[in-house]
């Protein structure tokens, strides 16, 4: 990696307390493993990377990083408990996030590592011990479901979002996020106003971006709007909307008090009234 770096043998070779050739023998060596070349000379007569050279560089990189995870994985405190939780981007930015604050000083020898995915991406997760707690959409009565809380959906825009005074209202949804589109379209038809899907994303993130920049409206769970965001409604001649259970799964293994109170701390906040 050093001599893709600094893209010079003998620079190289001195870096890693060894002589050029040494250094030459070793890239030979790997390009015919390869069979490909990794190194040309440029117009300057100084070495360039070629095409397939910056593609092993990159693969390289990744597996260093990958190298030094795993150490410092193992390194970790003895005593550190971990916790994977699996959510939503919309849950993780509000409800996880006002947990953990309340969580973590109480619990400093736990290290939380969450996952965000789709819900129904979360409990094939769950049942394959990838993650050991799952906030999401209720997707049913089951034994592994600690909690359900129902939250009611509201119209979100941007700090600045102005209503069109005439026209359509302007939406942005995920690519394939039927649910709260369903939602949203029923509400307007039964006040017989029309809305307009303007933008969209494939990730939450996306969604968010829209919003913020005070392009068009979206649906969330009330308990997952955070500043910029703010609530809209029959001041902008919009109707009520209804409302969506919010549950937490739990892979199903005793003896992790830790467990129950990050449990604990999320159903607090799933709770608390906003």
């Amino acid at each position: 990696m050093v001599a893709a770096e600094v893209l010079n043998f003998s620079e190289a070779a001195a870096r890693r307390n060894t002589v050029q050739s040494a250094i030459s023998t070793h890239i030979r060596k790997l390009e015919q493993q390869l069979g490909q070349r990794l190194f040309d000379r440029g117009r300057g007569q100084g070495k360039v990377l070629t095409a397939e050279g910056k593609a092993f560089l990159a693969y390289a990189r990744r597996i260093l990083n990958l190298s030094e995870e795993a150490v410092a994985a193992m390194q970790a405190p003895k005593g550190q408990r971990v916790i994977r939780l699996g959510t939503n981007v919309t849950l993780a930015m509000s409800v996880v996030a006002r947990a953990l604050k309340q969580f973590a000083p109480d619990n400093p020898d736990v290290k939380i590592e969450i996952l965000c995915d789709r819900s129904d991406q979360l409990l094939p997760q769950l049942e394959a011990g990838e993650i050991d707690l799952a906030l999401m959409m209720d997707q049913g009565k089951r034994a592994d479901r600690i909690f359900v809380e129902h939250d009611q959906l509201v119209w979100v825009a941007g700090p600045d979002f102005r209503m069109p005074e005439h026209g359509a209202v302007p939406l942005v949804f995920l690519n394939d996020g039927r649910d709260l589109r369903t939602y949203a379209f029923t509400a307007l038809d039964r006040i017989g106003r029309q809305g307009a899907i303007v933008h969209s994303s494939p990730h939450p993130m996306g969604v968010r971006a829209f919003v913020v920049a005070d392009l068009a409206a979206t649906v969330l769970p009330s308990r997952a709007v955070v500043a910029p965001l703010k609530t809209l409604g029959a001041a902008q001649g919009l109707p009520e909307l209804g409302g969506i259970g919010i549950a937490l799964y739990r892979r199903m293994q005793g003896g992790r008090t830790d467990f129950d109170a990050f449990g604990a701390a999320l159903h607090a906040e799933m709770k608390r009234e906003g």
